[in-house]
């Protein structure tokens, strides 16, 4: 079974695309990719994921900040941006959903994502 970590929006967000430096890189995620899913909703999801737009995020370590960074540029309250941490057709329990400021958040709020559980972050009220 794999983490599967997705951004889903209500509109468009900016895709980051690295070039992997070394095959090490790619097999460590220790780059920070934002890429647009093939599928729609994705299979891993377990049809929990209902927005129109949908990201999968790459990255573990360092890349917390990044994703942090990311979120203050990016992410608006308008677009009603959900963060999903899966594991692979697991349904997230309604005590592992959190509502965030995306515009006051800290990678010590992401930390819990480290334990690998499932949840969500809904960055709107």
């Amino acid at each position: 079974m794999s983490l599967c970590r997705y951004f889903a929006s209500k509109n468009p967000l900016p895709i980051i695309k690295n070039s992997f430096a070394t095959l090490e890189d790619y097999a460590l995620e220790t780059q920070f990719e934002i890429l647009p899913c093939r599928k729609n909703p994705p299979i891993a999801a377990a049809g929990q994921i209902q927005k129109p737009f949908v990201y999968k995020v790459r990255g573990n370590g360092k890349p917390l900040d990044q994703l942090v960074d990311y979120i203050k540029e990016n992410v608006k309250e308008q677009d009603r941006v959900e963060f999903w941490s899966i594991w692979h057709s697991e349904k997230v329990p309604s005590n592992n959903m959190y509502r965030l400021n995306p515009q006051q958040i800290t990678p010590e709020d992401l930390r819990f994502l480290h334990d690998n559980q499932n949840c969500c972050i809904r960055f709107f009220q």
